[in-house]
């Protein structure tokens, strides 16, 4: 490993997960359970990802056709989040009109504190405020240099997972990913507060919408409905998220963009002492690389349900292709549920490093339907189990066999597709 870094200290243990997200937590609570020595690397400070960070509180869906399809130790911080008051668990229907209906509204400051203490029921070594900054992976081992706040650590691990949704992991390895060249683009999660809605005034909003200049997928209709979710739903054009000088372009950009609707706002009659109340600490990401996998999800396989014989986990959720001017949609037909493979997991040609979440190897209209959080939170326990049972067999990843796969997820309580 070429490096001018000097590390200060070098670790130890079955399994590396990079990434404590949506999938990461999961997968990291798996490999644990499993019983592998398990660390656990976040770079931000709170863990939980989109949920948390980012404020998309309401993962879906753990549910399709009246039956649970997303089960283990996700749907157990679910359980517990709700047991403390913290997640509105709705009436599962067989056919619900709409499918955010079957979405499980969070308080993300319960769910964070649920995960932080699974993690260590489960015997995770958990460092959060840390990134890979530089990997070496061979047949027998992974070596991952690790920038904490004080010191640099080499860990030395069996099997890496990379959960970091952007595939940061598989591209320090040299590994080719995947990028569309329009990217879906990203929110801003945030609350306003400070007025009435009955007392304003639609025609006024339109009016004076007439002598601003807002970006084109913005209208004065947006503006006015905005007003009574007390939200500003505004979607950002996204393209290299996946780098710290496009993320930060982005974020600067959501900012800039829900200042010059305040301002707007504070225009009309009524909304004088309008507030932006809360903000999410970031802006939710809706794409950026996925891996090139051994097998690649295609929409076609996706949208159907196709069996592989490696299926792993179930994603129900329409194909939701989010453009700045609306969504592109195709819904399963009835008692159809996608299926995940395993082998879309692993990077082609990877020794020790699998991936979970929504990076995996999927075409973009397939992944606009698996990238939510339930799958992703299913595809994290799948990585779990199978890193777990590739340290403890001295196998390469690929190697990992179905049928032991699969019983370690159901020890752990996960569904596993059947045909």
């Amino acid at each position: 490993m070429k490096t001018i870094l000097n590390v200060n200290k070098i670790t130890t243990c079955d399994v590396l997960v990079i990434g404590g997200g949506t999938a990461g937590v999961f997968a990291a609570i798996s490999s644990a359970r499993s019983g592998a020595k398990t660390i656990l690397i976040e770079k931000n400070s709170m863990l939980g990802g989109t949920i948390c960070v980012a404020n998309v509180n309401f993962p879906g869906l753990f549910f399709a056709w009246g039956k649970k399809t997303i089960d283990g130790p996700c749907w157990e911080a679910i359980e517990r989040t709700a047991a403390l008051g913290g997640a509105d668990i709705p009436k599962i229907e067989y056919h619900p009109q709409r499918h955010w209906q079957q979405q499980i509204l969070i308080n993300r400051f319960t769910y964070t504190a649920v995960i932080n203490e699974m993690l260590e029921e489960a015997g995770v070594i958990t460092i959060t405020n840390a990134m890979i900054t530089g990997i070496e992976e061979s047949k027998t081992e992974v070596k991952s240099i690790i920038t904490e706040k004080s010191q640099i650590t080499q860990i030395i691990s069996n099997i890496l997972i990379d959960t970091t949704a952007d595939g940061n992991v598989v591209q320090f390895a040299g590994y080719q990913l995947d990028k569309s060249n329009e990217q879906q683009p990203a929110t801003l999660q945030n609350h306003i507060l400070g007025y009435d809605i009955n007392s304003i005034s639609k025609e006024e909003v339109l009016e004076k919408f007439k002598y601003e200049s807002f970006p084109k997928y913005i209208t004065a209709i947006d503006l006015y409905e905005y007003l009574s979710v007390k939200k500003i739903n505004i979607h950002i054009p996204s393209k290299n998220a996946d780098t710290s000088i496009g993320k930060t372009k982005l974020e600067f950009d959501a900012l800039k963009l829900l200042k010059s609707i305040y301002i707007f706002y504070k225009k009309i009659k009524g909304l004088e002492n309008l507030t932006v109340d809360f903000i999410a600490e970031e802006t939710g990401v809706r794409e950026t690389n996925r891996i090139i996998g051994e097998t690649k999800i295609t929409a076609d396989e996706y949208i159907n349900g196709y069996y592989y014989s490696d299926s792993v986990c179930y994603a129900f959720y329409p194909i939701d292709l989010h453009v700045l001017s609306g969504i592109e949609q195709k819904f399963h037909k009835p008692d159809v549920i996608a299926k995940i493979p395993y082998t879309a997991l692993i990077p082609k040609n990877s020794k020790r490093i699998i991936c979970a979440g929504r990076m995996v190897s999927s075409d973009i209209y397939a992944n606009s339907g698996l990238r939510v959080q339930a799958p992703c939170m299913a595809m994290g326990q799948v990585a779990g189990c199978a890193a777990a049972i590739a340290s403890q067999n001295s196998l390469l990843i690929k190697d990992v066999p179905y049928e032991i796969l699969c019983a370690y997820l159901q020890k752990i309580g996960a569904i596993v597709p059947t045909k």
